[in-house]
């Protein structure tokens, strides 16, 4: 008698204990990261520049939040994914700065802390890299246990091959049950080389190639434009993948608790660029959806940057956020259903480089700060314009028949002296000074150096002075002096690269 009141009482009240206490209200969330490789922000049709097909990019954006200033800390591939991985500007990994270096194992990385918290840890395709794998640095698992093995019976040509959303569901089968999971999709593409008839089936996507958007700091022509089209076509087959890892979501029943946040590395491998100081090497696609806790339909203008997302993924998993974190949770922008501007004192975002596959003495190594309106840039060395052999140059009547299939490094080397390139012979010729001052409202593709106009003297030195706090707040080496580690690190990758990156000790 007394059981069966018992489970009569227990009867009337379960429904208020679920309502004041429901069972998955504190369940952390799923998490993956979607990283693309080599591409800028505005390539993405949710930016209202280009009307390249990105429906999955787009449907994340509106069923999200779409930011429209997320900023990697380095226009770099293995420098960019370590300062997403251990929330930190790049310049505070000691060798983990570099390309081809190595991440040491003193910084605690995302997926090793969720799986510490009970986190089912993953990734396929890319991780962190490209890089060697001493015992003091992190292994080849630093984004989590690699699932690459199953892949297109059929590849496209110029593709890596993987297929992303097998080995997803892979993963998915081997997670314990109730256990929440982290996965890593690092998609190869768009990184070149491209496949030559890439522009072709880009065509048949309704995407004809006389539209293909050409940022403003490149010649318009029809050889850039298909060059352009071979690259953007990955894109787009990146964004197939996309809809592939959502549709896995979907079939799963994880999509509602999974925080998934698309982005890329670095910007798009064009000149200004991919390895440059300039915004779009580091202005990156970013939407995050979470459709349990973030109000989607709402576009966020707070300059945001790779540091913040991992603190902003520990806080939405219940997990403390280890001391050294450079970056700050994004979590309130993320729940909060304001728009634009959200928190003023997210006004500005701080980049930079130490190297990218050059040989002394060229140096690109570089800080760019970036508010609202302006950039500056320090270059820490004068490099000379590139060299012109005369024994390459075409009359400058040719030109618009060399134009017709020319790429832009053919064009640059058989023309240089053409006008039809003047405007931008200084930016993509020209020597680069050791500073730069960049008005991206009147200039947004940023072709006229202003850093000696004395109207923007203020501007210049409140800018120069506001990145060397910030640099001395997070101890950048080139703002301490510290530069041994860094200096060694240099001299490791370039007799890397010397040896055909073979040395591994």
């Amino acid at each position: 008698m007394r059981l069966m009141f018992a489970v009569l009482c227990l009867h009337m009240f379960l429904p208020l204990l679920e309502a004041a206490a429901p069972r998955d209200a504190a369940a952390p969330p799923n998490v993956i990261i979607f990283i693309t490789d080599d591409e800028s922000w505005l390539e993405r049709s949710a930016y209202g520049w280009s009307t390249l097909p990105t429906p999955a990019f787009d449907r994340v954006a509106r069923d999200g939040v779409l930011f429209t200033h997320g900023y990697t800390s380095a226009p770099s591939c293995a420098p960019s994914r370590a300062s997403l991985l251990t929330g930190r500007n790049f310049w505070e990994l000691e060798q983990g700065a570099f390309i081809q270096a190595w991440l040491p194992k003193k910084f605690p990385v995302l997926p090793d802390l969720l799986k510490q918290a009970g986190y089912h840890v993953g990734h396929t395709g890319k991780g962190w890299g490209p890089g060697v794998f001493p015992d003091d640095g992190h292994g080849k698992d630093s984004a989590g246990t690699h699932y690459n093995r199953l892949r297109f019976a059929h590849p496209e040509e110029g593709t890596s091959g993987i297929d992303y959303a097998a080995n997803f569901v892979k993963f998915l089968n081997q997670k314990p049950v109730d256990a929440p999971f982290f996965f890593w999709v690092g998609v190869v593409e768009p990184h070149g080389p491209w496949a030559e008839n890439n522009w072709q089936k880009l065509l048949k996507t309704g995407f004809p190639t006389d539209d293909v958007p050409v940022p403003g700091f490149l010649p318009n022509t029809p050889g850039i434009r298909r060059e352009r089209a071979n690259i953007l076509y990955e894109i787009h087959y990146a964004d197939l993948r996309l809809a592939e890892i959502l549709q896995v979501l979907e079939e799963q029943s994880e999509l509602d608790n999974t925080l998934l946040i698309v982005t890329s590395d670095n910007g798009t491998a064009i000149p200004r660029s991919k390895a440059s100081p300039y915004d779009w090497g580091v202005h990156e696609p970013l939407a995050i959806m979470w459709p349990k806790n973030v109000p989607s339909g709402r576009v966020v203008e707070d300059f945001v940057n790779f540091p913040d997302l991992a603190p902003t993924i520990l806080e939405s998993a219940g997990v403390d956020i280890p001391e050294g974190m450079s970056g700050r949770s994004m979590l309130n922008l993320l729940q909060s259903k304001k728009e634009g501007w959200i928190e003023e004192d997210r006004d500005f975002v701080v980049t930079g480089l130490e190297w990218h596959g050059e040989f002394d003495p060229i140096n690109l190594s570089h800080r760019t700060i970036r508010d609202k309106r302006y950039a500056y840039i320090r270059n820490f060395h004068e490099n000379p314009g590139q060299d012109q052999d005369v024994r390459l140059f075409l009359p400058d009547e040719q030109f618009d028949e060399t134009a017709k299939s020319a790429p832009l490094s053919q064009l640059l080397l058989k023309h240089p002296n053409a006008p039809q390139l003047a405007v931008y012979k200084a930016a993509l010729l020209g020597p680069r000074p050791l500073e730069e001052l960049y008005d991206l409202e009147a200039d947004p593709w940023q072709l006229t150096n202003q850093i000696d106009n004395p109207e923007f003297a203020e501007i210049r030195d409140r800018l120069k002075a506001k990145m060397h706090e910030y640099q001395l707040q997070t101890n950048d080496p080139r703002a301490t002096g510290d530069m041994e580690i860094f200096e060694e690190t240099r001299e490791f990758v370039q007799d890397r690269k010397r040896k055909g990156y073979s040395r591994t000790k």
